[in-house]
């Protein structure tokens, strides 16, 4: 496999686009992610199932071309055996660096404009649920599939033998079976599926693009406000790891600007009950990748780090945890 320099300027002259300096950029996470000449960014898919996402987030990227303030993508392929993605760079500052220095109507501007954006996606309305990928299942039902999914991450645990408190599995697992019921309401819609403010980038007081839609996927609209609670509970998660200096409070504005700008999102009946589910199945699917990514080099008690995970799930299955909103 070429090194990232030689991979973009091979990628850039089967496209025949002019490559002069190549910059890395940060944060990115899945793939590698590299700036040609100020103008094109080159994301280089990495993991076994990037051919898959990177085609998917640029059919999604294609499909909502001036509809939303998304990233233009220019193309999309493989070379010597690397999946690449190049998309029109896009100006603007991280919105989770920016949000705090911004006044008032900025923040309030700003969080329209995502409004308005989630609005364009949730208006696709889609067939089945499910990310809309030929590697991935379909599910006719909502509750359906977040069971599977949960029972995949309870039974991947028995399996490597991974332990955690004596308990706490069962727990989860009984709190998802008493209120699945509320998962019921909702269609399929076109959700982003991590639309933190990391994934938004302002410029002059306006969002200027949306980002990192290949986990996009076909879920009921409020599926979205998980990860944006999450974010806003743990930034720090997410920031770059030099800039790790956000605590809940600098985003607590988000969520009551987000309802005024499009309150059918929180018209969901039992929305909160229906989040606390999707973060329960979400961290014990986290805390088990992290687990498995790291099982071979750090030993059980290098593990209990990451236990922060399991310790978050109390504030969605206990009445006084720690939220961002109440439904």
């Amino acid at each position: 496999m070429r090194d990232s320099k030689s991979a973009v300027r091979a990628i850039c002259k089967k496209e025949g686009l002019a490559c002069g300096e190549i910059q890395r950029l940060h944060g990115g996470q899945v793939n590698r992610v590299l700036l040609v000449d100020g103008k094109y960014v080159v994301r280089m898919g990495a993991r076994e199932d990037a051919f898959e996402r990177l085609k998917h987030e640029s059919e999604v990227l294609a499909s909502l071309e001036g509809l939303a303030p998304v990233p233009k993508v220019l193309a999309f392929g493989q070379e010597d055996g690397q999946v690449y993605q190049i998309q029109e760079f896009a100006e603007g500052q991280k919105l989770y660096t920016a949000w705090k220095g911004l006044s008032a109507q900025e923040q309030e501007t700003i969080t329209a404009e995502i409004g308005a954006a989630l609005q364009v996606f949730h208006s696709r309305r889609m067939s089945y649920f499910g990310y809309a990928r030929a590697d991935t299942p379909r599910h006719t039902h909502w509750g359906e599939l977040l069971a599977a999914r949960l029972q995949k991450t309870l039974d991947e645990y028995e399996h490597l033998g991974i332990l955690t408190a004596p308990g706490f599995l069962e727990m989860a697992a009984d709190y998802f079976e008493e209120h699945k019921d509320v998962l019921e309401a909702g269609s399929p819609t076109l959700v982003h599926g991590d639309l933190t403010m990391v994934n938004i980038l302002v410029n002059n007081g306006h969002v200027s693009a949306i980002l990192d839609m290949e986990y996009s996927m076909q879920a009921p609209a409020d599926y979205e406000l998980w990860t944006m609670e999450a974010f806003c509970l743990y930034p720090n998660d997410w920031a770059e790891e030099d800039n790790e200096v956000f605590c809940s409070a600098d985003f607590a504005g988000l969520f009551p600007l987000l309802q005024k700008h499009y309150p059918a999102l929180f018209e969901t009946p039992n929305l909160r009950e229906r989040i606390n589910l999707y973060h329960l199945e979400a961290c014990l699917g986290s805390h088990l990748s992290w687990r498995k990514d790291n099982m071979s080099t750090l030993p059980p008690e290098g593990m209990a780090g990451k236990n922060f995970y399991m310790a978050r799930i109390t504030n969605f299955i206990f009445a006084h945890g720690a939220r961002m909103f109440y439904g």
